[in-house]
């Protein structure tokens, strides 16, 4: 066995304060795995890796035994005090993997990971301890089953996104898709919300923001344009010194509290809502109106609907659409909801729609998608990464719900940062 002092630096501690039975528990020390991996210690390539550990220790938990949530805080801010990074998270439909490692420059020392499975309602950590090359780690979660530990397929989930500056470090970005307090009709279709001034929506409010703030933001950005910034951040000031009154924006319900509580200075602006924009003021607007396209060459079948249960959808006079949902639904709740993958993937799949509107040469969804939509989002994410200053920002931007699957995409692709998803932080808990 290696030195204790190796044993030491990659172990955590299953040592949660509250008593829990465990559905699966797993304590493999060293000589243990050489045991259980007799079937397969001819196999030169596990016989390497066999040698490199120390021990691999798992748990399993029922969500209906455990506070999911408290527990998982409770291990990453273990890894947190003790400097492990993430090596790469997965947001799934089914579950969430995150993988985190203890290493330098030559050494992995230990990993740890955490699988929350949706669908079975169950909580796995696995801590693994050696002294592990960094290019056989990839390897060594693909052969877990091998020893015994577990039957996740770590390795299959890592194919196409292990690579050693992964590792390194990047700024790390959570986009809480939204609605809008403010029922402006601005939209094609309109979510009508109730008062969430009225003391029930408050009450909800700030249930929502206490677990938001476990991302623990460094900076929040909002769905605003530059020009708006001075205004928002005077409106901050006054909100600290308790002259500004709270409206029904976004800004001023969940940035203006989150970020008090987490003493930020200001809030940034990132959306590109410039007054005039130069390239888009050029296009001819029939080059562009989908909608009468549509309507005139029998392609309204192309055009957004709504078909989701449990709304209620009417048209005001002025043609303004809303939808309103037929029961009440608390906060987190509708936080939950709009931003589900499914969610967020059906909002963007209507733009796709929109732009195979139009005949022959005639292009009005395509043009209004890419010179409008994309290019919009674009500089949405532009934005964010012009204030990006350290690889230690954990960004917040909130905003409407429609926009997160492209610039979430334009991150991700991007190769220079983390995204979170905030179903991970979010929980409902009934209000009475």
């Amino acid at each position: 066995m290696k030195p204790q002092e190796h044993l030491e630096k990659g172990l955590i501690l299953f040592d949660f304060p509250e008593p829990l039975t465990a559905k699966v528990e797993v304590n493999l020390p060293a000589k243990l795995i050489n045991l259980v991996t007799k079937s397969v210690s001819d196999d030169p390539e596990v016989v390497e890796l066999i040698q490199m550990l120390d021990g691999i220790y798992v748990r399993s938990y029922d969500w209906g035994i455990i506070d999911e949530k408290k527990l998982v805080n409770y291990f990453k801010e273990k890894l947190e005090k003790d400097e492990w990074e993430v090596l790469v998270k997965i947001e799934e439909n089914t579950e969430t993997v995150e993988i985190n490692l203890l290493f330098d420059e030559d050494k992995v020392y230990g990993i740890f990971v955490i699988v929350i499975a949706k669908r079975s309602g169950e909580a796995t950590f696995v801590n693994i301890v050696g002294e592990i090359a960094p290019e056989r780690v990839e390897e060594l979660l693909g052969n877990l089953s091998n020893f015994g530990a577990v039957d996740i397929d770590f390795g299959d989930k890592l194919k196409g996104q292990w690579k050693r500056e992964d590792t390194g470090e990047k700024a790390t970005v959570m986009i809480l898709g939204s609605g809008f307090f403010t029922n402006s009709g601005i939209n094609t279709f309109n979510d009508r919300m109730d008062d969430v001034l009225a003391p029930k929506r408050q009450s909800e409010m700030e249930q929502l923001v206490t677990q938001i703030k476990e991302f623990r933001p460094t900076k929040i950005a909002v769905y605003a344009d530059e020009s708006y910034d001075a205004e928002l951040n005077a409106n901050y000031q006054g909100y600290l010194e308790g002259t500004y009154e709270a409206t029904r924006r976004l800004e001023d319900q969940i940035g203006f509290p989150l970020a008090k509580q987490m003493e930020h200075s200001k809030l940034y602006c990132v959306a590109d809502w410039p007054e005039h924009r130069p390239i888009l003021d050029k296009i001819d607007d029939p080059l562009m109106d989908y909608a009468t396209f549509a309507e005139a060459h029998n392609q309204e079948h192309l055009l957004s609907t709504i078909s989701a249960s449990g709304v209620k959808v009417r048209a005001d006079v002025d043609g303004t659409v809303w939808v309103e949902r037929e029961g009440y639904e608390p906060l987190v709740d509708m936080y939950i909801r709009i931003n589900d993958p499914e969610s967020i993937r059906a909002d963007h799949q209507s733009y796709l729609r929109t732009a195979r509107i139009g005949l022959k040469d005639q292009y009005p969804g395509a043009n209004w998608v890419s010179h409008w939509w994309y290019a919009h989002n674009l500089k949405n994410f532009v934005n964010l990464t012009r204030i990006t200053e350290s690889t230690d920002d954990r960004i917040l931007l909130i905003i409407g719900a429609g926009h997160v699957f492209l610039i979430q995409q334009f991150l991700e692709n991007s190769g220079d940062y983390i995204v979170e998803s905030p179903l991970q932080y979010l929980s409902p808990t009934a209000i009475n």
